[in-house]
């Protein structure tokens, strides 16, 4: 009997034009809509119940402009400079401009009042000053524009002679997005790899042209998406690494099936309906393995993680649409034509044949040797781990020379490194506490003095006080970086020890700003690592118990991915962390591992590995099943065959998948580098050392324990079949001899 995803296939391979033509006009119309609409994004970090997004619904009420976007435009000239009547006139001149420029609330002048105040920003040597500059949007909202408009205010300044930069979200925004350069050097990469695996020019462009297609799909969706929830920008560039990725994998896996098919003398059609009925089964098993491991990122409570696992799993859902939507049609269309420009081989493919197999031969010859030395291997890789300590990126670890490095410098060297993440202390007064005024502004005033003599404060700025009187902020800038573990201890001290000695009765204080933020959102990553790991876990075994109808397959497929999860995390703590090699990575030395990667990555990883545990292991259950006979010795031959078979284009899809992720160690966010290098050395470790050796060295041990599965559970378990039936003789099919 036929499946559905069997006669949509037949259907595709008999009127491909049409098929393709409804799928183009579909995502014609997906992403026209997107591209009239655009991607909201919003990288204001949330944490729910926690101190500092206390601190940001006060602000966001109390002190709306400053809860706003916002950043800092620096002038800088020789010693004393700053302190002549020439360049303040200057400066002034251009903050007068600055203030002009669409969208600015409000600039604050570096210099002191006439009151004679102090000038918190202007350097003790006169040589630097900075103007802090708000914005109508959110940070995310500005962009490139924004920050050449606010230069170009400032020519004043520099025809004064001085020298005029970005600061803050303001370099942010001058960086402009990154381009597509990692995405090209992947895709160039992996045309290479499918070039060479498939062996010829026109079956290595269609899994790119189909995973290009799910790619530019899957961000059409994010964006429509994201107009009911903004996602942060780091969002869109993790679905793509991953979605791009997985395509050509995809992609790869359903066309190899169909040439393999072709090779065996099955025709055309038929193939086709064949090739999307197995392996397309296996991929769409695949994409949901994924979205379960992206999925259990909800369990962590975090607005951040939420955003970051569901676009990702929209990029991995339109990447299974297209290779089961429109690569069959593609197939269709090209059919014969898939053998255009071949390469020269002395010896022709012969699928079942070759390295993989004589390797799966050598495991079943001497299984505990292989066992042995795979997780010798894996255990220097994994032992970094416990070096690892979570903390959070600031502007001080981007790449010399980017712009929000330059400003961080200039800053952390004239007004100290706590200068470029200030704390925020917020007072929710309360309208008993403002009954009072004169008792008011002596408790603002002393929590101020209390502020200013803590140990670790550099300096305090404030209090201002709201027009409602309800409400009061001071901006607390620590002697130490936004990403220094001291300024995490200084945010604890006050929220357990200074504060608390301040609020009365209708009062409460708080420590919030992105410095902060972040603080929590590492503390709650913590808190919820376990329950998100145990939880994905344990999906992924039931899915998998489903499909294999066995129990010791998806332990050890659990077991399995974990080492593999545990080596991108020992990779990332050696390098990053410890800084060997870190300049291959374009960073000049080590930087703290962001608190939600982990996570991340777990999440993603797990996906992926298990991925090739079906792949893998379904080719050797389906060689298991049809020998029939329940003995070790037919284990041991179903694991040497399956391996033959899948080992050589499971090693191509890593490969594959390993260039796409690898190449997004070009960019110059450190995050983006830590997803690219620790989910790239994962999914090549994950293929060669865990799927080529570990699991059929272990398969091979355990024997006919493989297939262990309780009478009772079989029958309340429902029967899933990733096989699928063969075309037959009863079909009129004619076997003909097909060279793959």
């Amino acid at each position: 009997m036929r499946t559905k995803l069997d006669a949509y296939g037949r259907l595709a391979a008999r009127h491909p034009l049409r098929v393709l033509g409804a799928w183009l006009l579909l995502m014609l119309i997906l992403v026209g809509t997107w591209g009239a609409i655009g991607t909201a994004i919003d990288d204001t970090i949330v944490i729910p119940d926690s101190d500092s997004n206390a601190a940001q619904s006060v602000q966001e009420e109390e002190f709306p402009t400053s809860a706003l976007g916002n950043g800092t435009l620096l002038f800088t000239g020789d010693l004393g400079e700053l302190d002549t009547a020439q360049a303040r006139e200057a400066v002034e001149a251009s903050l007068a401009a600055v203030a002009g420029v669409p969208g600015v609330t409000q600039v604050l002048s570096p210099f002191p009042e006439e009151d004679g105040g102090p000038a918190p920003r202007l350097s003790s040597d006169a040589s630097t000053a900075y103007a802090q500059v708000y914005f109508d949007v959110p940070s995310s909202a500005l962009d490139e524009g924004t920050s050449d408009a606010v230069l170009a205010a400032a020519q004043p300044a520099r025809d004064a002679g001085l020298e005029t930069m970005p600061g803050g979200q303001l370099a942010v925004a001058a960086a402009g997005e990154p381009g597509h350069t990692s995405e090209l050097i992947g895709i160039g990469v992996a045309a290479i790899v499918l070039l060479v695996a498939l062996g010829t020019a026109a079956a290595m462009g269609v899994p790119i042209l189909s995973a290009l297609i799910g790619l530019v799909g899957g961000l059409a969706a994010v964006g429509l998406l994201s107009q009911i929830d903004a996602i942060p920008g780091t969002a869109t560039t993790v679905a793509t690494m991953i979605s791009l990725g997985v395509g050509i994998d995809y992609a790869l896996f359903i066309l190899v099936r169909y040439r393999t098919l072709r090779h065996e003398g099955i025709e055309h059609e038929p193939a086709v309906g064949t090739a999307v009925s197995t392996a397309g089964a296996a991929v769409l098993f695949a994409g949901a393995t994924v979205a379960i491991g992206l999925g259990g990122l909800l369990l962590a409570g975090l607005p951040l993680l939420t955003a970051l696992g569901w676009t990702a799993a929209v990029g991995v859902g339109l990447a299974v649409i297209t290779a089961l939507g429109v690569l069959p049609a593609v197939i269709g269309l090209l059919g014969a034509r898939l053998e255009a420009g071949s390469l020269p081989r002395k010896h022709p493919l012969v699928p079942g044949q070759g390295w993989w197999r004589r390797i799966g031969e050598t495991t079943a010859r001497r299984p505990r040797t292989v066992v042995g030395l795979a997780t010798l291997l894996l255990a220097l890789v994994i032992a970094p781990v416990t070096l690892m300590d979570l903390g959070q990126q600031d502007d001080g670890n981007d790449p010399t020379g980017t712009s929000t490095r330059a400003s961080y410098d200039l800053l952390a060297a004239d007004f100290g490194p706590g200068s470029n993440g200030p704390l925020l202390v917020v007072a929710d007064l309360g309208e008993e506490a403002v009954a009072d005024p004169a008792a008011l502004e002596a408790s603002l005033t002393e929590l101020t003095g209390a502020l200013t003599d803590q140990p670790g404060v550099a300096s305090v700025q404030g209090p201002s006080v709201a027009e409602s009187q309800t409400a009061a902020l001071w901006q607390v800038v620590p002697t130490t970086a936004p990403s220094d573990d001291a300024t995490g201890d200084l945010v604890s001290t006050l929220r357990d020890e200074v504060l608390p000695a301040y609020e009365v009765a209708g009062t409460s204080l708080h420590v919030g700003g992105q410095t902060a933020a972040k603080i929590d959102l590492t503390q709650q990553v913590s808190d919820s690592l376990v329950l998100v790991i145990s939880v994905v876990i344990l999906l992924s075994f039931l899915l998998l118990v489903l499909l294999f109808r066995s129990v010791v397959i998806p332990l050890t497929a659990a077991v399995m991915n974990l080492l593999s999860v545990g080596a991108a995390f020992g990779i990332l703590t050696l390098v990053f962390q410890e800084g060997y090699g870190i300049g291959l990575v374009g960073l000049d030395g080590p930087v703290p591992i962001e608190s939600f990667v982990p996570l991340m990555l777990f999440a993603i990883l797990f996906g992926l590995s298990m991925d090739y545990e079906v792949f893998l292991v379904s080719s050797i259950a389906e060689r298991w099943h049809h020998l029939g006979r329940d003995t070790r010795e037919a284990n041991t031959e179903a694991v040497v065959g399956g391996l033959g078979l899948s080992g050589r284009v499971v090693t191509a899809a890593a490969l594959i998948m390993f260039s796409v992720f690898i190449s997004f160690t070009g960019q110059d966010d450190p995050v983006i580098k830590m997803f690219g290098l620790g989910l790239g050395a994962a999914v090549l470790i994950d293929a060669l050392i865990v799927r080529g050796l570990l699991v059929p060295g272990l398969m091979v041990l355990l024997g006919r324990s493989n297939w262990w599965f309780p009478a009772w559970l079989d029958r309340i378990t429902p029967h899933l079949d990733l096989e699928g039936p063969l075309p037959t003789a009863d079909e009129d099919v004619e076997r003909t001899a097909v060279t793959a």
